[in-house]
C-alpha cells in the first residue's frame, strides 16, 4: 500500500509542472533567475549538522548549460576535541560565497534534472573553548577553499517561477591549526552534505 501512495504521489509530482504550461513545449534557456534558498549541511566529524539560508542567482545558457552564484550563512557547527591530554570544542560558523556550473538534462518539457560541480570560499569564523585556549590556540577566522559536485532537480511551474533542489558534497581541509605540539587538523573532516532548496524568479 505504501508504494501505491509513493507512485501516485511521484507521478502528481512529474505531471503537475506540465500541465501549467501545457501550451509551452520549450525547455528553459537564455535567461536570468534569482531567489533565497535554505538547506541542511553536515560536515563529517561535526558533532551535529545545522540549517543555513541565503540567496542564488542562476544563468541559463540555453537548455544544457547554466552557471550559478550563491552567497549563504551557515550557523555553529561544534566539534568535540577529546585527547589523553586535554578535552574542548571547536565552534565555527561560515559564509559561504560559491560558482558553480550546472548541466542540464532536459529529459521533458519543465522538468530538468542536473549535474553541479564548483567551488568556492568559506570565511569562517572559528571560536576555541577555554581549555583549547590554554593551550595556546586563540580564536580566529579563516577563508579556506572547498570544491563541491552533486545533482538536482529544477521544476518551473510557471512562466517566471521554479522551485529546485539538490544535494551536495563539499570538499575542504579543516583549517583549525596547531600550536607547539598540538595539531587540532588532525583526523577531523569538514568535508560533508549540503541539502539545498530554492524558489527561484525566472525573467
Amino acid at each position: 500500500m505504501k508504494k501505491k501512495y509513493l507512485l501516485i504521489w511521484s507521478m502528481i509530482f512529474l505531471i503537475l509542472p506540465q500541465l501549467g504550461w501545457a501550451g509551452d513545449d520549450d525547455h528553459i534557456g537564455n535567461t536570468f533567475g534569482i531567489g533565497p534558498r535554505a538547506g541542511f549541511y553536515k560536515s563529517k566529524d561535526a558533532d551535529d549538522g545545522a540549517w543555513y539560508g541565503g540567496i542564488q542567482a542562476r544563468f541559463r545558457l540555453g537548455e544544457v548549460l547554466g552557471l550559478e552564484l550563491a552567497a549563504d550563512y551557515r550557523s555553529e557547527e561544534t566539534f568535540s576535541i577529546s585527547s589523553p591530554a586535554f578535552s574542548g570544542e571547536i565552534n565555527q560558523r561560515s559564509y559561504p560565497l560559491t560558482a558553480s556550473v550546472l548541466v542540464f538534462l532536459p529529459i521533458l518539457p519543465h522538468f530538468s534534472p542536473y549535474i553541479v560541480g564548483g567551488g568556492g570560499w568559506y570565511y569562517t569564523k572559528i571560536d576555541f573553548s577555554d581549555e583549547i585556549e590554554a593551550l595556546g590556540f586563540k580564536d580566529k577566522t579563516e577563508r579556506p577553499f572547498g570544491w563541491h559536485l552533486g545533482g538536482g532537480l529544477e521544476l518551473p511551474f510557471s512562466e517566471h517561477f521554479a522551485i529546485n533542489a539538490d544535494i551536495r558534497y563539499i570538499f575542504m581541509d579543516t583549517e583549525f591549526g596547531r600550536s607547539g605540539n598540538t595539531r587540532l587538523d588532525e583526523n577531523r573532516k569538514a568535508d560533508g552534505w549540503v541539502g539545498t532548496g530554492a524558489l527561484m524568479y525566472y525573467f
